[in-house]
């Protein structure tokens, strides 16, 4: 040890780099089958790769037909021929060039065809016919006869794929000798009058999104069925029960599958087993080789860089310090050289703090900027050379949703939203002799539009765009505002903001309103909360009666909604019921303090309701959540409910019975189940699944996650039971709740 001790810091720094090389490759000797294995994962990780990057171009090909299929609906032409069932032939006409336009210049849609449900004449790539005319002289399937398509025009659905299949190569629908074509059918949500029929070069789809497609390679339904297949005699006749990404087949290989982004088929490809072994075999000599070849490195560098490194401490200290020497000996310089470092990473953190004040400044004057931008876009007089001959109007729409609305559109919002915007810009370019309307949050936007001066009523024009906004009653109604009338020198800026202001006045109904300014309300009586049912409210949610003190805010609710409450005064009402609710938990002194009910969520989703029934679910929903809490938390030194919550904690994410439960906390389940009772006034049935809800509410801000996956992760195998359970404890479905987490962020 004194010999030890009497080395140089040279020659014990390289003992110790030796030392370390020495251990690891060792170590990477005795691991040879560990080593193997981990190659196997690695080449099933690059085939699993390759498939996904293959079918990512795929998907993005397939997205870019749908959107050129949506991009159609959006036209006037498409809305007319829909609306009217038996369109004419100038509306045929119209409806050709538009389909021609978006349709024909995609070069995978080989051919297209628009049905209407009450008329035998189509729409197809090659001209307008009668329908008996075209399946006899231009169309010809053994496969989709004429009376298959008949019957499909009048089934209700949003998007249909078929199994591909062959055509007569003397029709429009010609395939190359080999290749079959796709049918996709596409029906508006809005009207099932009309049928646009997609027949998809299917083939040179996977061969343009990558050639690994070209072979092996199956599409099938989310139900099972066999779309495609790139082998004329397939393997695979339906699609694997095993859900797993890549795993190895019975039929010999791997099978590595998919899921398309839009959740309507599944991807499939099939890994000869030889090529897997290949790679496997190509990588553990690559990295045998890279092991020895390291090992001689490694020793050489150490032996190198201690020997001809003269004095490392010293270099290291020379960086540190600024002028003063550093303390003698060996033992004192490796102390400063730690007080350095030390000192360093405080003054880390101290410039991380500054640098976040400073970022949460900045990003406050982009939202400010961001804002004077908008005002300054309404400013801009119009460039026409009459503006002054003008009156000009600030117009402010809000869509309301209906409950479930989203889930039966096929759509996603975004596309929606987009499509609404198209309609209001088209509808006011009508009406108005300029309009300029953009975007300001997912739902609201905002327009400036104007008259000649001497047209100052706008009455007519208005009555017109509610009528046409009541056309999405079934999905959807608006919250419009409409200022008074402007010169072209008006205060645009402050009218905005007037604007804006008056949209939270509307009343809480499920029905469009128009607002004009000035409002001219009385806004004295604001909601109606007497001190007596705060009182009874607090008392529910302190006794843990979860039920009756849900129903009493629905109640509270609805007495409000009666009176014609305004939106603003239901938010403030939803908020006095919140703070109730938390000074009731606080009340209880909670051992270990007030449970996580995510309490800013419900502030920050009071103002995003739409309806009177988000309302009723959010609050009643939250009081419910409170209470369960007050009923299910420990408020003392309580050892078997300590024990009931560790249980919880650790074997949540599987099923459990009541016996095993019990047989853990070493008592009998008829004790155990009536000593809960008596001390939360809960039942630990309820405690159980409460418990079970909470961690699948966590679960669900993570996109990544599927809702039919979340409710297995937390215990609850069967889809039906985990949206009931849900929706009985949060008041919503989990579908419902995560569209209204993401439409917050």
């Amino acid at each position: 040890m004194k010999k030890w001790r009497n080395l140089s810091l040279n020659l014990k720094l390289m003992a110790c780099f030796l030392s370390a090389i020495f251990v690891l490759s060792a170590f990477h000797l005795g691991s040879y089958m560990r080593l193997l294995n981990t190659m196997t994962h690695e080449a099933e990780a690059s085939a699993n790769e390759r498939m996904t990057s293959a079918v990512t171009r795929l998907d993005e090909s397939l997205s870019h037909i749908r959107n050129s299929y949506f991009s159609l609906t959006y036209t006037p032409a498409f809305r007319t021929a829909s609306r009217s069932g038996d369109p004419s032939e100038y509306e045929l006409v119209d409806l050709y060039d538009k389909a021609e336009l978006y349709l024909g210049n995609n070069e995978n849609i080989s051919a297209f065809a628009i049905f209407f449900r009450n008329s035998s004449k189509v729409v197809t790539s090659s001209g307008n016919y009668l329908d008996t005319e075209f399946f006899s002289r231009y169309y010809t399937s053994t496969q989709y006869d004429a009376n298959f398509w008949r019957e499909e025009k009048l089934a209700a659905f949003a998007q249909r794929y078929y199994p591909a299949a062959a055509f007569s190569r003397n029709s429009p629908l010609s395939t190359r000798p080999g290749s079959d074509l796709l049918p996709v059918a596409f029906k508006p949500y809005w009207n099932s009058n009309i049928m646009v029929l997609l027949f998809l070069d299917i083939d040179a789809l996977c061969a343009e999104a990558d050639q690994y497609l070209t072979e092996d390679f199956y599409l099938f339904s989310t139900d099972g069925r066999m779309l495609y297949s790139a082998q004329e005699e397939p393997v695979l006749t339906a699609l694997p029960e095993r859900k797993d990404a890549l795993f190895e087949a019975p039929e010999g290989g791997y099978t590595a599958q998919r899921p398309s982004s839009h959740g309507d088929f599944i991807y499939l490809k099939q890994l000869p087993k030889n090529t897997v072994v290949g790679q496997i075999t190509n990588s553990l000599y690559f990295s045998l080789f890279t092991a020895a070849a390291a090992l001689i490195f490694g020793a050489a560098i150490a032996v190198v860089s201690v020997w001809r490194v003269l004095h490392p401490v010293q270099d290291i200290l020379q960086l540190f310090s600024s002028g003063d020497a550093p303390p003698s000996g060996k033992v004192d310089e490796l102390h400063y050289i730690q007080a350095n470092v030390e000192t360093m990473l405080r003054q880390r953190e101290q410039y991380v703090q500054q640098i976040s004040k400073k970022d949460a400044a900045l990003s406050g004057f982009l939202l400010q900027s961001q804002l004077k931008n908008i005002y300054v876009e309404l400013d801009v007089p119009d460039q026409i050379s009459s503006a002054e001959d003008l009156v000009f109007y600030i117009l402010y729409f809000r869509i309301h949703y209906r409950n479930g609305a989203l889930d039966t559109i096929t759509a996603e919002p975004p596309a929606v939203s987009h499509m609404l915007l198209e309609n209001l810009r088209q509808t006011l370019s009508l009406l108005f002799v300029t309009a300029l309307i953009f975007q300001l949050e997912p739902n609201q936007f905002v327009a400036k539009v104007s008259l000649p001066a001497a047209r100052q009523d706008i009455s007519d024009q208005m009555q017109y765009l509610l009528q046409r906004l009541d056309n999405e009653r079934e999905f959807a109604f608006f919250t419009v505002v409409q200022s008074g009338a402007l010169g072209a020198d008006g205060d645009f800026t402050a009218i905005y903001d007037q604007v804006l202001d008056a949209a939270q006045y509307a009343v809480v109904e499920d029905r469009t309103q128009l607002l004009h300014l000035p409002l001219g309300l009385d806004v004295v009586n604001t909601f109606f909360f007497p001190s007596e049912m705060e009182q009874q409210l607090r008392a529910l949610v302190c006794g843990g009666h979860s039920d009756e003190a849900a129903a009493l805010a629905e109640r509270i609710i609805a007495q409000n909604l009666s009176a014609g409450i305004r939106r603003i005064h239901m938010i403030l009402l939803g908020s006095a019921i919140a703070n109730v609710t938390l000074r009731a938990l606080s009340d209880l002194h909670l051992e270990g303090g007030l449970p996580n009910l995510n309490s800013g969520s419900v502030y920050n989703e009071l103002p995003q309701c739409d309806t009177a029934q988000d309302y009723r679910e959010l609050m009643s929903g939250f009081v419910r959540s409170a209470a369960l809490c007050a009923a299910a938390q420990p408020r003392a030194e309580e050892p078997i409910l300590e024990g009931v919550q560790a249980f919880l904690e650790k074997n949540y994410q599987r099923e459990f019975s009541m016996d095993e439960l019990a047989e853990a906390l070493h008592l009998s389940k008829s004790y155990l189940s009536t000593y809960y009772k008596s001390k939360t006034g809960a039942n630990l049935s309820d405690r159980i699944q409460c418990f079970r809800i909470q961690k699948a509410v966590e679960l669900l801000a993570d996109p990544k996650l599927r809702i039919g996956d979340i409710g297995a992760l937390v215990g609850i195998n069967n889809v039906n039971t985990f949206l009931r359970q849900f929706k009985k404890y949060t008041g919503m479905t989990p579908r419902e709740y995560r569209l209204r987490k993401l439409s917050m962020q």
